[in-house]
């Protein structure tokens, strides 16, 4: 009898280890438009600033460490002599008595869609770079349902991301769009601020069909899968069970 309990603990084990989702998170990271004129090898070779990242909502407490991670993992893959900070930019912007204008030319670039170039050319003289990062920091939640048949549950998947271009500080325009992000379930706790940063920094630059670009609803599918995969271990164990008692009578 006691072989027979031990046996049964072990199949219900098993059975409950099925229910973990394969994949709690995705790298959302993609490069979208990309200049014939531009490369990936000119930010080092030409440098970049990096403007305070815009936007936040309510994820607006992440927008400094937001900066501070890009800096870090840009200038992990790219010249770190050629990577200026946010911090960096503001005091440039304050010395050269540029911040009235950055902020108005901000807010029409956020109507009108037309980079600030007069700003943008003297900001880039200042910096000694060609090139400035546009970021602006955003949110999204996927919500699904997962059944086995006979109960339902509904999914949640936060994604943390940021909506990048490069601007050429001498022509005064886009020369390259994307993403960095990552996009977890909600029982996921890893560090979403430093994964999102690193991911933007393994896709800046490339081409369009260069990049992970994974999408929200494959963690939804992976609780599915996992639901499943519970569901038929369970009847399985059950089956198993009352055979293996049965056997003992």
């Amino acid at each position: 009898m006691k072989n027979l309990i031990l046996i049964i603990s072990i199949l219900i084990a098993l059975s409950i280890t099925s229910c973990t989702p394969t994949k709690t998170l995705v790298d959302t990271s993609c490069p979208g438009y990309k200049s014939v004129d531009f490369i990936r090898n000119d930010i080092s070779a030409k440098g970049i600033g990096i403007m305070p990242v815009l936007g936040g909502n309510d994820k607006e407490q992440f927008r400094r460490p937001m900066g501070d991670a890009i800096t870090k993992y840009l200038r992990i893959e790219f010249d770190r002599n050629k990577i200026i900070s946010p911090n960096q930019v503001i005091t440039t912007l304050n010395e050269n008595n540029l911040s009235d204008e950055y902020s108005a030319a901000l807010n029409n670039y956020s109507i009108s869609g037309i980079v600030p170039k007069e700003m943008v050319n003297r900001l880039g003289e200042a910096l000694s770079v060609d090139y400035l990062l546009y970021t602006r920091l955003l949110s999204d939640t996927e919500v699904g349902l997962v059944s086995d048949g006979y109960s339902t549950q509904v999914v949640s998947v936060d994604e943390i991301y940021v909506q990048c271009q490069v601007w050429d500080t001498r022509i005064g325009d886009v020369v390259w769009e994307g993403k960095g992000g990552i996009a977890k379930l909600d029982q996921n706790e890893s560090d979403i601020i430093e994964k999102t940063a690193e991911g933007l920094s393994k896709v800046i630059g490339k081409d369009k069909s260069d990049g992970p670009c994974e999408d929200k609803k494959e963690l939804i599918k992976s609780v599915q899968e996992a639901k499943t995969n519970t569901y038929l271990a369970t009847m399985g164990v059950t089956t198993i069970a009352c055979l293996l008692i049965l056997l003992a009578l």
